[in-house]
């Protein structure tokens, strides 16, 4: 294995960990961010005045907490990492295809003929 393809694997291998690693931190922030809003939600409205001491005589307008169809909107981590990778996949792809390769050539012969004069210390 030559130094450029172990240096290029080593660095996929670090970013696409790294990567990951934030998705599943984000994630896992969303999920609590979720939780806590209901959770206030619902002791906001345990500690209204309105029926404060019997639900009875609450009036019926008062939105109740919700518990279930919060959980059914939310998408799962899947689909969150899933729709993450495609947004980059395009990123990627819309500059590939906007690049012009002869730039690319232009400035990676610039670069060799840099390390070449580097190396024979002209």
């Amino acid at each position: 294995m030559g130094f450029l393809t172990g240096f290029f694997s080593g660095f996929a291998l670090t970013t696409t960990a790294l990567y990951l690693t934030i998705q599943v931190h984000r994630s896992i922030r969303l999920e609590q961010r979720d939780a806590i809003r209901q959770q206030t939600r619902a002791l906001n409205w345990l500690s209204s005045p309105v029926g404060a001491y019997d639900r009875r005589l609450a009036p019926r307008d008062i939105p109740q907490p919700e518990s279930e169809t919060n959980e059914q909107q939310r998408p799962s981590m899947k689909d969150l990492l899933k729709h993450h990778w495609n947004q980059e996949v395009g990123k990627l792809a819309r500059k590939a295809y906007d690049s012009r390769w002869e730039d690319a050539r232009d400035t990676a012969v610039e670069g060799w003929k840099t390390v070449v004069r580097l190396v024979k210390k002209e």
